[in-house]
């Protein structure tokens, strides 16, 4: 009779040890100060190229800005690795549909789905 007395209990702790095991939704939260000038450059040539889509200079300036962008989140102590990484991820998509063959996105790109595979988990899309 004791041990059904305290099964609710064992349950309750069983459900939440299992729901503090369980990764949070990505809180992106406030940009660190660390990455606030490259988040401003990303978002200035992003715009810049959005208003003319052909400048070469441009494209070439919003892909460098993208990939920056993401190696300074990827290696940001400021940031959460499950934000860092997804974050990062984005811009390196970002940069390679306009310049597929650009390296430092491709590499660190890899980097990151290669973590991912290690890990067992899914890459965020």
């Amino acid at each position: 009779m004791r041990i059904l007395r305290l099964l609710p209990l064992f349950l309750i702790a069983g459900a939440a040890l299992a729901s503090a095991q369980m990764p949070p939704a990505m809180p992106e939260g406030p940009l660190p100060a660390s990455l606030k000038k490259f988040d401003a450059n990303y978002t200035k040539t992003k715009a810049a190229f959005a208003k003319k889509p052909t400048d070469k200079k441009l494209k070439a300036a919003f892909v460098k800005a993208a990939v920056v962008y993401g190696h300074e989140s990827m290696t940001s102590p400021d940031l959460d690795a499950r934000v860092k990484y997804r974050k990062a991820l984005r811009l390196y998509r970002e940069a390679l549909k306009l310049d597929p063959k650009n390296p430092v996105a491709r590499q660190e790109l890899d980097l990151i789905v290669s973590i991912y595979k290690q890990m067992g988990r899914p890459v965020p899309k």
